[in-house]
């Protein structure tokens, strides 16, 4: 299995403390962002974590090397960061995506059991998700049937009287068979092709729950278990926690 590390972003949200490192090598308890989640891939088994950089990449490729241990680092880079979004970092990495991996944000901080709980089931794709919470989150959610996710909306979709009583957040961090990638991959080829470099991963995914015929489910995990650096607030909080 591989994994995936969207790392290209700038992280304006949060001000002067990235205008020297890029936001993933912000560091919580001592340790940054990155080589917490290289971490957990690496206790998955994971053999290969493929990083697309951008924003600093010299800071992240020198400050991690070729290998995290026994675990190989291979960097992909966005070289158009500043004018696209997520979309097109996944594109960049698709043709160094070979097998089963798991996509993680840069941006997480999450719990060693998280990754266990998105690899237990090897369906088609497994989104990890909480339940949504209006005090303490925003961006793309999912509607599901039972485990079965059914809709999904980014967050420019859900308009002020959006009902958010039977929704999952998403955490940003995606299990993909090798099967369901190849499929994924040919459909973001072609949204790519048509000139959605800067946008949302996430709309892709969209696209095949509304044709509903992969095997797509939610894992839902508490939300407790995860933290998600968007701003100096976040990192905060974070910090306080004591990590994981």
């Amino acid at each position: 299995m591989q994994g995936l590390i969207l790392a290209a972003g700038m992280g304006t949200r949060l001000k002067t403390l990235t205008q020297s490192v890029p936001k993933v090598m912000i560091k919580v308890n001592n340790k940054p962002l990155i080589m917490q989640s290289l971490e957990r891939l690496y206790e998955q088994g994971v053999t290969e974590t493929v990083i697309v950089v951008g924003y600093k990449k010299e800071c992240i490729i020198d400050g991690l090397g070729s290998f995290y241990k026994d675990m190989k680092l291979t960097y992909v880079e966005n070289s158009v960061y500043e004018t696209t979004n997520n979309v097109y970092s996944l594109y960049c990495a698709a043709p160094y995506l070979n097998e089963d991996f798991l996509l993680v944000e840069g941006d997480l901080l999450y719990s060693r059991e998280l990754l266990d709980k998105a690899v237990a089931r090897k369906n088609g794709c497994n989104i990890v998700v909480s339940r949504y919470n209006p005090e303490t989150m925003n961006g793309t959610v999912i509607r599901a049937k039972g485990d079965k996710a059914v809709e999904l909306v980014v967050k420019k979709r859900q308009p002020a009287d959006f009902d958010y009583s039977d929704v999952w957040k998403t955490v940003n961090i995606y299990y993909f068979s090798k099967e369901f990638a190849q499929k994924y991959f040919e459909l973001l080829s072609w949204y790519i092709k048509n000139g959605s470099l800067n946008n949302y991963y996430e709309f892709v995914l969209g696209a095949l729950l509304y044709y509903g015929e992969d095997d797509i489910r939610i894992i839902p995990v508490d939300e407790k278990e995860w933290f998600e650096i968007d701003d100096e607030k976040d990192l905060e909080i974070a910090r306080q926690s004591g990590g994981f």
